[in-house]
């Protein structure tokens, strides 16, 4: 029986208007808030005019809600749109990569959800988005996307007895702590967001309550020392409270599983998101320091695959952001199997850190000549600059590292952030080796590799030798032997 097309879940309607107020409260508030009975005539013309655009607005959410109709016939998804003119979409469920799920605080309250399928294709034809379905229509989506997947399998010609030996059950690898929760929110520093919400509320109060009267009674009452004490520690108290709650409310039931074909991501407490990645569309993994986590011991990992990874807000290609450093390289290991991170690389030579010493920098020219022209008596601007800029080139020389082994390809650069790539050859899709005429002088070449991605990834690593460059290139031309097609 051939399946009739659905429309999207009737609270898409209020769910666009939602998003279409939010995105306009501060001309509603303008204009119909601040200004209500002004007798300006281009006021009342603003709020005539806004209103009408209010209205189409409404409207044509309706329509769109309407004249959008869905249906999966053979494992395909066919989407019919379009209020004026019609548009029909095709989308092969063997084309999808990635499955991202999100269920805010308004599908939650209506007991719905949103699901979103992932190609490999670019601009909007790279996602599908269904953004506000009931949480069955969810699972029955789900479903057929994994049978096809299924059969794929079944088409590989894999012995149905291998199969049925493996069956497809998750393995949990990490899920946070109480510890990592506190180690989270110091990390991410989301403590510090507590400043803005402190302004936006003092400056609220001040059209209200005349506060240049309370000044000065606050002025006498914080001579004392003692109540500066309290008030000091009152605040660092809130500061470091709201921190760990704002990161628990964001990385709360946070769980990184997997079985043998795809990995899961879930987290979130009032803003759940779920997304799933197929392993062998992974096509390099990165794994970043900044600073603060350097000094913690801490790393983020982020997965590069071959289709988009859905909003970059909720960081659904991120495993845990604040994994212990041997537990992101252990668990790299552990969910991609086909990966292996090795700790001991090689540096750059000295012949590298001689040129980056002698490269020039022509945004400290600039600001130089610029400081020069318009304010002399800044000169020491220049300096400070190009101390900074040399300090930055010196962390990034130490940090600087490569290998290549076997398969495999590693890089790691950065001077305040360091990010560490790895991926293997068959997935690098292109390569270009370069050489300056400064690097011809040394003896060096810069080696860059390009993989598929959602938009396409690039890794650069400078001043290495011309000896291991040739290498590269002779590592890459090798790739046929283990090529996949994808």
């Amino acid at each position: 029986m051939e399946e009739h097309a659905k429309r999207l879940h009737p609270f898409k309607i209020p769910f666009e208007l939602w998003k279409f107020l939010k995105g306009n409260v501060f001309f509603i508030i303008m204009l119909y808030a601040l200004n209500f009975g002004s007798e300006k005539m281009y006021m009342k013309i603003l709020q005539i005019v806004f209103l009408v655009y209010l209205i189409w607005n409404v409207l044509s959410i309706i329509l769109k809600w309407y004249t959008y109709k869905y249906k999966i016939k053979e494992g395909t998804i066919y989407i019919a749109s379009g209020i004026i003119s019609k548009s029909y979409r095709t989308v092969p469920l063997h084309k999808v990569q990635n499955v991202q799920q999100r269920t805010t605080l308004f599908h939650k309250i209506f007991g719905l959800t949103s699901l979103t399928f992932e190609t490999g294709m670019t601009g909007d034809q790279g996602t599908l988005p269904f953004e506000v379905i009931s949480r069955k229509e969810a699972e029955r989506l789900e479903g057929e996307y994994s049978s096809k997947q299924e059969l794929q399998v079944i088409e590989l010609d894999i012995p149905e007895e291998r199969i049925a030996e493996e069956p497809i059950e998750k393995t949990i690898h990490f899920t946070p702590t109480k510890q990592d929760v506190l180690k989270a929110s110091f990390t991410s520093l989301s403590f510090l967001a507590l400043i803005p919400i402190v302004a936006t509320l003092y400056n609220t109060l001040d059209d209200f309550i005349n506060l240049e009267n309370a000044e000065g009674f606050f002025a006498k009452l914080l001579d004392t020392w003692w109540i500066i004490t309290i008030v000091f520690v009152g605040l660092i108290c809130i500061a470091v409270a709201f921190g760990i709650i704002s990161t628990f409310v964001k990385y709360g039931k946070y769980e990184i599983s997997s079985d043998h074909d795809r990995i899961y991501i879930k987290k979130g407490l009032l803003d759940e998101s779920a997304f799933s990645i197929q392993k062998e569309k992974v096509q390099a993994v990165e794994i970043t320091q900044s600073i603060i986590k350097r000094a913690l011991g801490l790393a983020e990992v982020k997965l590069i695959s071959a289709g988009s990874t859905g909003d970059e807000e909720l960081e659904t290609n991120t495993l845990y952001p604040f994994l212990s450093i041997e537990m992101a390289y252990g668990m790299v290991e552990e969910i991609l199997p086909a990966y292996k991170v090795e700790r001991s690389m090689e540096s750059l030579s000295k012949q590298a850190f001689k040129i980056r010493m002698l490269r020039p920098s022509f945004f400290w020219i600039l600001t130089t000549v610029a400081i020069y022209y318009f304010k002399p008596s800044l000169w020491y601007i220049s300096l400070i600059l190009l101390a900074i800029i040399y300090t930055l080139r010196i962390l990034d020389y130490k940090n600087s590292r490569y290998l290549l082994n076997d398969e495999f390809i590693q890089f790691k650069s950065g001077s305040l952030e360091t990010s560490l790539f790895i991926t293997k050859r068959s997935k690098v899709i292109q390569i270009e080796v370069e050489r300056t005429k400064l690097q011809k002088l040394f003896g060096l070449a810069s080696i860059e590799t390009i993989n598929r991605s959602k938009p396409v990834h690039h890794t650069k690593l400078q001043d290495v030798s011309v000896e291991y460059a040739d290498e590269f290139y002779t590592w890459y031309t090798g790739r046929t032997k283990n090529i996949q097609v994808e």
